[in-house]
């Protein structure tokens, strides 16, 4: 698995080196051929008298077209056969400029050769800025040499390419004319002109139009993976060369993790056999732990996780035991709803976590104020808390509710919003002699609180039967 693993990864990288080079080639190769057509029209526009002697303005327009004036071509020039420029896209006041000494403009003046002719990068004496030049010789009617008409590609437009394509292996290199350096990726200002042609690896690279192979570095030391092309018929050749440390640095990765998995399976065995043995001895042990953390989970599951006090759940459970256990025995049953007074405006003014330390206080005053150990203190909803208290009638309850206030009060914790200016909770009592359900007593009990709650807050309102009907009135 680890071996067809590396060798996927060569394979993946070639496949996506060949991907790269075959897009930036086409790209280069277009837009050279569209320059390339410009200058083929102004060979063609400077064989017609009429274009010649054509007043500047109108020669210009018929001259050059838009794509000689693209965002990354330069100066569109002619020159005569002396050399001297005559004709310029930019501008129609032509400075007096010779380009005689130029490889390009001696190469048409010593060849017939009408084809289009590529440059090493040179450095432009119009803009100062690094440049491909694209040349075509102009002829005479008798053949005879006529001028140079050339166009030049700024090197930016080959760096922005490169840079454009995102994360790759390897490094990207345009070659030109000669295997001098036109671009590189990562970018390098002191390779740009640079030959590479007395390596091995260019001069292998020139055997074919496309292909990969294995070979020295053309920069730098060891040995690289190079996927090339040639960009169309052009004399420009495109390569990706990778390091093979590169190529393999995420096998070798995985290769380590795949190693270190089936060491630690190894030992892992050995461990897990000690810990079976183990687990054989302690096995009542396990048992009698769990047995205790199921005993605590239940507990848990009963219990208000911020409070302490019972949840709703372990509420209704205690309520209908204790009704039906009274009812049985003929004892008294009272139930205590509590709430927290402006408790929205309390969260709003000092924070959720402020709250919270809240409701901890008035669970803490509640648990205070309960002298029986059979009473239940009950958190049901999100500031609202119940007491339960067997065995108690409404006299009791509402002694113990009054406890409950006060200590709350007492805490004197700072409530802006309150009127009290501190926390402070209100409450219903109610007990089993007005309801025939614990519902219909809960319902008993929760309409005393908002009859506490209308009255002012921070007091009791105890719920009494006067007929059919309940009827509340001040505690």
């Amino acid at each position: 698995m680890l071996w067809d693993m590396r060798l996927d990864a060569a394979r993946r990288t070639r496949i996506a080196s060949h991907s790269l080079v075959q897009v930036l080639g086409r790209d280069i190769a277009r837009n050279i051929e569209l320059y390339d057509l410009s200058l083929r029209a102004i060979v063609d526009g400077m064989k017609l008298p009429a274009v010649v002697n054509a007043d500047p303005a109108t020669r210009q327009l018929i001259l050059f077209d838009r794509a000689s004036t693209a965002e990354n071509f330069g100066h569109t020039l002619v020159f005569d056969k002396l050399g001297n420029l005559v004709i310029s896209s930019k501008s129609l006041d032509v400075p007096p400029l010779n380009y005689a000494d130029r490889e390009y403009f001696q190469y048409h003046a010593t060849h017939d050769d009408p084809g289009l002719h590529i440059s090493q990068p040179i450095i432009s004496r119009l803009t100062g800025r690094r440049v491909l030049i694209l040349s075509r010789r102009l002829s005479g009617p008798d053949g005879s040499f006529a001028g140079v008409a050339i166009g030049s590609v700024y090197l930016d437009y080959f760096r922005q390419l490169f840079a454009a394509v995102g994360d790759h292996l390897g490094n990207i290199a345009l070659y030109g004319p000669g295997g001098s350096i036109v671009m590189r990726e990562p970018y390098d200002e002191l390779q740009i002109g640079r030959s590479v042609s007395a390596t091995n690896s260019y001069q292998k690279l020139l055997q074919a139009h496309h292909g990969s192979f294995e070979g020295a570095a053309m920069m730098g030391e060891g040995t690289r993976s190079f996927v090339f092309t040639q960009v169309g018929d052009l004399p420009l050749h495109l390569s990706i060369a990778v390091k093979p440390e590169d190529i393999y640095a995420e096998w070798w990765r995985k290769a380590l993790v795949l190693g270190a998995v089936v060491l630690s399976l190894c030992a892992i065995t050995m461990v897990l056999t000690w810990l079976f043995r183990c687990e054989l001895i302690q096995r009542k042990a396990a048992e009698r732990a769990t047995a205790a953390l199921n005993a605590e989970l239940e507990q848990l599951a009963l219990t208000d996780a911020l409070t302490g006090l019972a949840n709703r759940r372990q509420y209704d459970e205690v309520l209908a035991r204790e009704w039906q256990r009274c009812q049985r025995q003929s004892l008294p049953l009272s139930l205590l709803l509590l709430d927290a007074d402006c408790f929205k405006g309390f969260n709003d003014r000092y924070g959720h976590q402020q709250g919270d330390e809240a409701l901890k206080l008035i669970a803490r005053s509640i648990e205070a104020g309960l002298g029986r150990a059979s009473d239940t203190a009950c958190r049901i909803g999100g500031e609202e808390f119940a007491v339960i208290l067997p065995e108690t009638d409404a006299r009791g309850a509402e002694i113990v509710a009054n406890r409950i206030c006060e200590t709350v009060a007492a805490r004197a914790m700072p409530h802006v919003a309150n009127p009290h200016s501190v926390v402070t909770v209100s409450c219903g009592v109610a007990h089993d002699a007005l309801a025939k359900t614990p519902g219909a007593m809960c319902a008993a009990a929760d309409e005393a609180l908002y009859e506490a709650k209308r009255a002012g807050r921070n007091r009791i309102k105890v719920s009494h039967a006067r007929e059919t009907h309940l009827h509340l009135v001040a505690g």
